[in-house]
């Protein structure tokens, strides 16, 4: 009898295993990988309605470049763009029938379909940390000075306006790390250095009106973040930012409409730095960036899926490839390298939703566990 008790047990184990494996979200499939020919870096990736799939911009061997894809992978044009003397384009967006674009020389342009340079305007002062395209046209630039500094150009290359945002709350100097735009202005995220230099950083978001003034101000001192990377909007309102603590452990930040923390997920023995978050189509998140390699300390890039609750899904590594650039899909996501490649990734044809077969293994289970309770109950 003993036989057949251990054996029951040894059967409910493999299936709870099989079970639990089964129910467990699913990560992504790798459709397809694009390289694309002479491309040495891709450091921005969109979508395009007017190209019919994506637009790629980054740099060409030579100089700075414009790469048309198509929905399956297939590159279906290309053109250099001389602006100035910058040797790659970290920011594209489409206006209308051109292309606005930033460079690595901090210089914005604007350039037809056929790379012709219709305008350029240079950002005078600072290190542009963050670019996010307007509703209305243009874009609005973070840069970093003796203080933080917003521009917003239109999309003809008029500065519109620029601000300063000089800390007067006696918390010291601020540094804007990201800044988007939102529904009636704009949503910056980043630091205040204290005037002590022992004392610690403290995270920072700001939501900004149309023409730049301050509505509110949100510090995260109390739940030890130091820095907010990064911040996008959610869909259902509010915001996701990741942040690194005063210890320099990963987090991510979930707000409300009016800043406040919501939620916070801790990730330090997964990532070492997040560099960007947005809202999953299927529900939860997306997580970009790096740990360090157990060997050599290199960083490891990947991609990470959560649920709401900040729970991992899934994870899908790029070893030391970096990530430049990334775009949510309604079915998957789609990466590029600094080594010219393009990877399409979809989820199952199930989306993240177990399987139906789920249903008669949780039956089994319940079954084995029956029978092996009767065999214990003989037993005795």
């Amino acid at each position: 009898m003993r036989v057949y008790m251990r054996v029951a047990l040894l059967v409910c184990m493999a299936l709870f295993l099989v079970c639990g494996a089964a129910v467990a979200i699913q990560p992504p499939d790798l459709n397809r990988t694009v390289t694309i020919n002479g491309a040495a870096e891709v450091a921005a990736f969109i979508e395009s309605p007017a190209a019919g799939g994506f637009v790629a911009a980054g740099a060409a061997k030579d100089s700075p470049a414009i790469w048309f894809v198509a929905e399956n992978g297939t590159v279906t044009g290309n053109m250099t763009v001389a602006v100035d003397n910058a040797s790659v384009i970290r920011y594209i967006q489409e206006e209308g029938d051109a292309y606005l674009v930033f460079s690595d020389t901090h210089d914005f342009a604007g350039v037809t379909p056929d790379g012709e340079i219709l305008w350029t305007w240079h950002v005078p002062l600072g290190e542009v940390s963050s670019v996010d395209a307007v509703p209305e046209g243009g874009i609005i630039a973070a840069a970093n000075y003796l203080h933080p500094t917003l521009y917003r150009l239109d999309a003809d290359g008029t500065p519109l306006w620029n601000k300063t945002y000089a800390d007067t709350s006696g918390a010291g100097l601020g540094r804007i790390q990201s800044v988007k735009a939102v529904e009636g202005g704009y949503i910056v995220a980043g630091y205040a250095t204290p005037v002590i230099a022992s004392g610690d950083a403290v995270g920072l978001v700001m939501y900004l009106s149309e023409d730049g003034t301050v509505v509110w101000e949100e510090r995260f001192g109390e739940e030890g973040i130091g820095y907010v990377v990064n911040i996008s909007p959610l869909p259902g309102g509010g915001y996701i930012a990741p942040a690194l603590t005063t210890e320099d452990e990963a987090a991510v930040l979930i707000l409300n409409e009016t800043g406040a923390a919501d939620q916070l997920f801790f990730y330090p023995k997964r990532m070492e730095l997040i560099y960007y978050a947005d809202a999953a189509p299927g529900g939860g998140y997306y997580l970009v960036g790096y740990d360090a390699s157990l060997v050599n300390g290199e960083p490891q890039y990947l991609v990470m899926g959560v649920s709401p609750d900040g729970e991992e899904e899934w994870m899908q590594w790029f070893g030391d490839t970096g990530i430049r650039a990334f775009v949510p899909l309604g079915d998957g996501f789609v990466t590029g390298g600094e080594n010219g490649e393009i990877s399409f990734f979809t989820f199952h044809k199930a989306g993240k939703e177990t399987d139906l077969s789920n249903a008669w293994m949780f039956i089994f289970v319940i079954l084995a566990g029956i029978i092996a309770g009767y065999l214990i109950y003989r037993q005795h």
